[in-house]
């Protein structure tokens, strides 16, 4: 063998011989409870450029692992993240089996109970966005009165305030009236008519677990009403030891609040108690002698007492009342009563008590009997200056479904009642009649898990209605789930909206029953998103949702008025379309956690030879939240909404604005103290338009588009018992 032959022979053993002793790391990697492998898990090989993410079965290899100690680590979003050494060369890393540990209090684990399978979110076909227990706990101090400052932080929905003189709101989704989002308390849906135009969102976060949000159709869940979508407050359940929270709350414009609540377990027994009075003040912010902020006497108490008698059987018993009493108009009318001057002014007195009773018994692990009654009255005394009415409603909701898991199967089905009486009491004469309404629905609901990462979710119900036919609901969801870091939803479904005067008008002169020969609105919607979520730079969450939704309704309901004055609804001849983007972007490094959102709607209102845009809608809404905590001793956060291209009932368009919010909280052993500032440029409708024309005597208010409050600051107090 010659010189060179031999060099040439001695380098290819070498190479060899360096190619087959090169490292390599090979492992499988599970959930540590459900032994599930995981997907998308990034592994990475510290101090070097190695790194590699688990397939689809769980797998990782990792090549060329230079000899030596070598620190390998392990993350997934939702998971605790997971560190160890391997000394290289070593042949045991060939078959190392790994499991990650879940992060209890990550989104993941948030359980949705408005889709009665009581499944994890991030397993739903159906898009559910949570507000969940930490949400609610910051909220409480924050803007303690109630709900609406936190949903209204959300891009998709749009907080409208509809009454200047009473201070009433309501919530917008997808660019839809108020009327279409169906409101409900423990998945019950009483807030609807005549009990629902007033105080909806007046629920104080302290009282609430979570909030769930379904965005579009979901009238198949239960019943009309849920057309542009779907929120459900969900109470709070007893702790193993009793706890017990006070918050004492003050603004800039004499806002005083005081909340408590208290819970515990002992035993197969439990109960919470919410507790809370809300007193405002009139204020005239603007100078021009009318009421922005009306007087608002508003006090709640909400006792739940939870029985275990065995393990398997679950009863819950509550009882809510709440009274509210609010006064506006004319500033010198409400301080010191009307005369012949100041004579504007108008008083309500709202008195709501609601029982509901709850039962779930578990036959086995796999099938479950639901039953849920409830019952409630609304007393509501509307006293103008020259008109009295007065009215009370009675509403039930009784339902039993059955659940039951069968390998790739969750079935559920169900039937259900639903009640509305309304009593007209001592009132002025006016031409408006006593009327009642019940619905009977039959329902089914099957989520197939077709293959490992497609399910597919089958919804029908069927509605007879006592006085305006019978309706037969669809509903259809596709979703795929690539891993832990991917997911695509598709849906679509019907929808109806049965009539009722209250939802789009107030009690006042002239008011008219509606006929029967009026039509249900009808819909038809399609939502679909995209999810994305990952750790970037092993330390930085990233999660990306992009929504796309469409909505039509046929037959709108709208108020009318004849040449005499009577008020009275009808069926007019346009169409309403909403289609949109809703994109959302969550960041979390460390301390520091961020939220972006941008939504678009295009609503209209489609006649033969005309569009009109629908009105408060704001075509375009931004919206983003930055915190920043210190744990156990300081949160601070900031967070901006730009509303942009509104339009009023006349297609005309109004300014866009920017509102800002901060706060700053000092967290003690058992106290927090918070300094919040709403509005914190001062935005306010008046600067750019009066609210009221007309006289003093008979003054007409402008519709509102923005805010009227002006800038607030609260302080409050958070004692923890």
């Amino acid at each position: 063998m010659t010189k060179t032959k031999l060099i040439c022979f001695v380098f290819i053993i070498q190479s060899s011989v360096s190619i087959y002793s090169q490292n390599t790391f090979s492992a499988l990697v599970k959930d540590s409870v459900t032994n599930e492998t995981l997907f998308g898990v990034s592994v990475t090989i510290e101090n070097t450029n190695l790194n590699a993410i688990s397939d689809a079965n769980g797998l990782i290899k990792i090549y060329n692992i230079p000899d030596g100690n070598q620190k390998i680590n392990l993350y997934l979003i939702g998971y605790k993240k997971r560190e160890f050494m391997i000394d290289f060369p070593n042949k045991q890393s060939n078959s190392l089996p790994i499991y990650l540990v879940a992060i209890q209090n990550d989104l993941e684990e948030i359980t949705v109970s408005s889709t009665r399978t009581n499944s994890r979110i991030d397993d739903l076909p159906t898009k559910v966005e949570v507000l969940g227990q930490e949400d609610m706990d910051e909220e409480s101090t924050i803007v303690p009165s109630n709900v609406s400052s936190i949903l209204g932080d959300l891009s998709i929905i749009t907080i409208q305030r509809t009454n200047l003189v009473n201070g009433n709101d309501a919530i917008r989704m997808q660019g839809l009236d108020s009327k279409y989002t169906q409101i409900m308390r423990d998945g019950l849906p009483l807030f609807g008519g005549f009990s629902g135009s007033l105080g909806v969102l007046s629920i104080p976060p302290l009282d609430l677990k979570q909030v769930e949000i379904i965005k579009g159709s979901a009238s198949t869940l239960y019943g009309g009403g849920a057309i542009g979508g779907l929120i459900n407050f969900i109470s709070k359940q007893p702790t193993d030891s009793a706890q017990g929270t006070i918050i004492l709350n003050a603004t800039s414009i004499g806002e005083g609040n005081i909340n408590t609540f208290f819970s515990g377990k002992r035993k197969k027994t439990g109960a919470t108690l919410f507790a809370g009075a809300n007193i405002k003040q009139a204020k005239d912010i603007n100078g021009d002698g009318f009421t922005d902020i009306p007087t608002d006497k508003n006090y709640s108490i909400h006792p739940r007492l939870f029985f275990n008698p065995n393990k398997k059987t679950e009863i819950i018993v509550g009882f809510t009342t709440n009274y509210d009493e609010r006064k506006g108009g004319d500033l010198i009318a409400v301080k010191k009563g009307a005369d012949t001057i100041h004579q504007f002014l108008q008083k309500e007195f709202l008195f709501r008590n609601t029982v509901d009773f709850s039962l779930i018994k578990h036959f086995s692990k796999n099938n479950s009997l639901n039953i849920k009654i409830s019952g409630s009255s609304f007393q509501r005394n509307v006293n103008y200056s020259e008109f009295i009415f007065n009215g009370t409603q009675y509403s039930s909701y009784s339902e039993i479904n059955d659940l039951l898991l069968l390998n790739k199967h969750t079935l559920v089905f169900g039937i259900n009642f639903i009640s509305e009486n309304f009593i007209l009491q001592k009132s002025d004469a006016i031409n408006f009649k006593n009327y009642s309404n019940q619905t009977n629905g039959l329902f089914f609901q099957e989520d197939w898990q077709v293959f490992k990462k497609l399910s597919l979710q089958i919804g029908l119900r069927y509605d007879i209605n006592s006085n305006y036919g019978n309706f037969l609901l669809p509903r259809l969801s596709l979703f795929y789930k690539n891993g832990p870091k991917f997911s695509i939803r598709l849906a679509t479904g019907s929808g109806y909206k049965t009539p009722n005067i209250f939802d789009i008008a107030e009690p006042s002169i002239g008011l008219q029953n509606q006929t029967k020969a009026i039509k249900s609105e009808n819909s038809h919607g399609a939502n679909a998103d995209i999810n994305y979520h990952t750790v970037l730079f092993e330390d930085l969450t990233f999660e990306l949702n992009q929504a796309f939704y469409y909505t039509t309704i046929s037959n709108p309901i709208i108020l009318w008025s004849d040449a005499s004055g009577n008020l009275f609804t009808k069926n007019d001849n346009y169409t309403t379309n909403s289609y949109g983007t809703d994109t959302y972007i969550r960041l979390a490094l460390d301390e520091i956690a961020l939220y972006l959102g941008y939504n678009h709607t295009e609503s209209k209102q489609v006649y033969s030879t005309i569009n009109f845009n629908m009105p408060f809608n704001p075509k375009d809404k931004l919206s983003s939240t930055l915190s920043y905590e210190i744990e156990g001793k300081w949160r601070a956060g900031i967070e901006a909404s730009y509303s942009a291209n509104q339009y009023l009932y006349n297609n005309k368009k109004v300014p866009n604005f920017l509102f800002m919010a901060a706060m700053v909280e000092r967290k003690l052993k058992r106290v927090s103290i918070v300094l919040n500032c709403e509005n914190l440029l001062d935005v306010r409708q008046s600067q750019y338009e009066s609210l009221i024309e007309g006289t003093k005597q008979q003054p007409i208010i402008k519709p509102l588009w923005g805010p009227v409050e002006g800038r607030v600051f609260n302080l409050s107090i958070k004692l923890k018992i």
